[in-house]
């Protein structure tokens, strides 16, 4: 029997609803709010792209934001040509199962950021991808009282994996158990529980069972100035890579969720059109060396390009015919609104978050089963043969990101979520877009 003593996720309205909910700027009286965001790193990521494109907006919607990282990244620049403080503390090196002095890390990490609370006289600490961490940001003061503390889950998937603990795999069980229990408990003391999808929100109240009425789902967004200008063909042949045939390009973190290896076995088994298909993976990992053999045992090599890590990838994005993400599981991909920004045509699974974005035929692209190679073959093959198609689904695409997935309304509803923390207002008046 389901548990009927917690509130649904609070669900989207529209986006102008957002913008009418107003209260009162400010932490205290005459200046803006103080936002602090904690993420884990500022490596090229999902995660970090939220951060990066979300934070400097904060400043137009009467906030004050600056970003602590745990370790140091490529993202920081950009934050700090946008006007964004950014302070790097370093992270846990140790184990808490293996070794004590981890313990002394955590005490170390604690003080540094109650020091970053107190003298930045800090309103709203908001988090990303720290999981056991979060806990420690619930233990922070500051001179004027405790901080509202907002956590955000960037994943549908909310248990550990066992690759998270490659070295003492034999306590994934029991840190799963204890996961679980303790986010539960510290639910009592966060203020707000962000979900960035509908499927994300579902996982929290499945699993967390948040506090009534301190979950809310705020959509990604994606900032649209940044996507679709200039000249494919060009871009095409600076990368040089064949312009006879279409191209396609996946920008993703080589690991297991991104589920690489099945399409790399959708274009092996291509027919028609897709038989002449380029593809283009941007990105690296733990399973990088692991999907180059797998190209190179397929006989791909001349066909499959794997570019790296980039900073390009707007211009890699122009550069392209197609995108196509075939992960296994998500939260709201930010790499797809991304891809839809430059008005490509997109080709994605049938998972969490990215169902929500590609929803229906005028959304701008294909849904596949996660996991299925003909069917994902399929639609490489459909979209590869027909450039009709393409166009028209591209356009559709950059209109479905720019109505509902713009970092302006992403914004927006962060801010007002703030504003009603600040003035204790029920979340249930937010009216945030997904």
């Amino acid at each position: 029997m389901a548990d009927t003593s917690h509130d649904p996720p609070v669900r989207p309205r529209t986006a102008d609803h957002a913008a009418r909910f107003v209260t009162p700027a400010g932490g205290d009286a005459g200046r803006p709010i103080r936002v602090l965001h904690v993420i884990a790193n500022l490596d090229v990521g999902g995660a970090q792209e939220v951060v990066r494109s979300l934070v400097p907006r904060l400043k137009s919607e009467g906030c004050d934001p600056l970003v602590v990282a745990l370790r140091d990244g490529p993202l920081r620049s950009d934050l700090e040509r946008a006007g964004v403080p950014v302070r790097i503390v370093q992270g846990r090196r140790r184990s808490l199962a293996g070794d004590p002095r981890a313990i002394t890390e955590l005490l170390r990490i604690r003080s540094e950021l109650a020091g970053i609370v107190r003298n930045q006289r800090v309103d709203v600490i908001q988090s990303h991808l720290l999981r056991s961490l979060d806990f420690l940001l619930l233990t922070l003061p500051r001179r004027s009282g405790t901080p509202r503390v907002v956590w955000t889950f960037h994943n549908a998937r909310l248990d550990l994996r066992s690759d998270q603990l490659p070295r003492a795999r034999w306590l994934l069980g029991l840190k799963r158990r204890a996961y679980r229990f303790l986010y539960r408990a510290a639910s009592r003391r966060v203020a707000a529980m962000v979900a960035v999808s509908a499927d994300v929100a579902a996982a929290i109240q499945r699993d967390f069972r948040p506090v009534r009425g301190r979950l809310v789902t705020i959509a990604n967004g994606v900032d649209l100035d940044r996507y679709g200008h200039g000249n494919r063909r060009q871009k095409r042949q600076s990368l040089g890579i064949p312009t006879g045939g279409p191209l396609a390009i996946c920008v993703a973190k080589f690991s297991e969720q991104k589920g690489h290896r099945v399409l790399i076995d959708a274009l092996t088994r291509g027919a028609g059109r897709a038989a002449n298909l380029q593809l283009a993976l941007v990105g690296t990992g733990p399973l990088h060396d692991a999907i180059a053999s797998h190209v190179a045992q397929a006989g791909l090599a001349d066909r499959v390009h794997l570019l790296g890590e980039r900073r390009d990838v707007s211009d890699l994005l122009l550069a392209s015919d197609l995108f196509v993400l075939p992960s296994l599981w998500e939260g709201l991909p930010m790499a797809l609104l991304e891809a839809m920004a430059a008005g490509l045509p997109v080709i994605a699974t049938a998972v969490s978050g990215t169902r929500d974005v590609v929803a229906g035929s005028e959304s701008g692209g294909i849904l596949v089963t996660a996991g299925d190679v003909e069917e994902l073959c399929g639609a490489l093959d459909r979209l590869a043969s027909d450039a009709a198609l393409r166009r028209s689904l591209g356009k559709a695409a950059r209109r479905r990101v720019a109505d509902h997935f713009s970092v302006a309304v992403q914004a927006r509803a962060h801010a007002d979520l703030y504003r009603a923390l600040m003035h204790a207002q029920p979340l249930a008046q937010l009216g945030v877009l997904l």
